[in-house]
């Protein structure tokens, strides 16, 4: 990797390993659905001008409906999930669960599309992401918040799924930068309908305008300039370092726990990811693991032409 790759390859590793503690601190003064909606709408800010003479309006106006399908599973409902779950759930461990999404990538590719031969070693790591969780969770019925952080990373492998199939032909960043101004809008609305005025402190604003700014807005700009410099494949690796940076975010600046169950969850649940990821010996419509792993943050990365293939969001 060129030094300017391991550049970006750092900054984007902690860019969507530290959104999870970037919420759970918002979480302190603001309620789930306003800090969903202040990232999304600082990020949408941040992007569009870059967006906007790469093809935006031209996409809002011909692909606004699948552009809106697109925006429901990868912004608007996985966003809200994890600031509703990290009410009850560690932030370090929002992020490990969000890691499962390849996993989730290899159960659609058996069920929707053409079906595709998978390599042994997938299935292996289907059994291993599957035991991680238990691990991480208890062998006991799971709390609710963690369950809506998992049917989180559900929704965004749907929708890199979609986003294969709907947009391979337009620019990711593009596509990023309409995905959060179609939610903005309808976010921002839901939370001064259904939420109080948020109690905002130094400490809640610095942590909203770091999720949008940086993490949002500045994830997404990161990666996808990491996949320019090194290609998709390596910089796919980033679903697999950016849970650590999650974790070690928590336990240093929330003093949350580390426990024996916390790591050996969180080294099954990447070992099943990178095991997931391997593509199978023939093509599918669906994406495979490996072009939809880097993820944290899923806000999810973005899967786009095919010399940009990667997934996942600025989680």
């Amino acid at each position: 990797m060129s030094r300017r790759g391991l550049l970006l390859f750092m900054i984007t590793s902690v860019l969507w390993g530290v959104p999870y503690l970037l919420i759970s601190m918002a979480l302190e003064g603001m309620g789930p659905a306003s800090v969903v909606a202040g990232r999304v709408a600082l990020g949408a800010l941040v992007l569009l001008p870059v967006a906007w003479r790469r093809g935006l309006p031209r996409l809002l106006r011909g692909r606004w409906r699948p552009l809106l399908l697109l925006a429901v599973m990868e912004v608007a409902v996985p966003f809200t999930l994890i600031a509703v779950g990290e009410r009850t759930v560690p932030s370090g461990l929002a992020g490990v669960l969000i890691a499962t999404e390849p996993l989730f990538i290899l159960a659609l590719g058996l069920f929707w599309g053409k079906r595709e031969r998978l390599a042994r070693g997938a299935w292996a790591g289907v059994a291993l992401g599957f035991l991680g969780v238990v691990v991480l969770l208890g062998v006991a019925v799971a709390g609710a918040g963690a369950l809506l952080v998992l049917a989180a990373a559900a929704c965004y492998a749907v929708g890199a799924v979609l986003l294969h199939r709907l947009f391979p032909d337009v620019p990711p960043l593009t596509v990023s930068a309409g995905m959060l101004t179609l939610a903005a809008g309808p976010l921002l609305a839901a939370s001064a309908i259904a939420e109080p005025a948020p109690q905002v402190t130094t400490r809640v604003l610095l942590a909203v305008l770091g999720l949008g700014v940086a993490c949002t807005a500045g994830g997404f700009t990161a990666f996808f300039a990491l996949i320019a410099t090194e290609g998709p494949a390596r910089a796919a690796f980033i679903t697999y370092v950016a849970p650590v940076v999650a974790v070690a975010s928590g336990v240093l600046l929330l003093s949350e726990p580390v426990t024996t169950r916390t790591i050996t969850g969180t080294v099954l649940i990447l070992a099943g990811a990178a095991l997931a990821a391997r593509r199978s010996s023939s093509s599918s419509d669906t994406p495979s693991a490996d072009s939809t792993a880097a993820r944290p943050s899923r806000t999810g990365t973005i899967p786009a032409a095919e010399n940009e293939q990667a997934a996942g969001g600025a989680r």
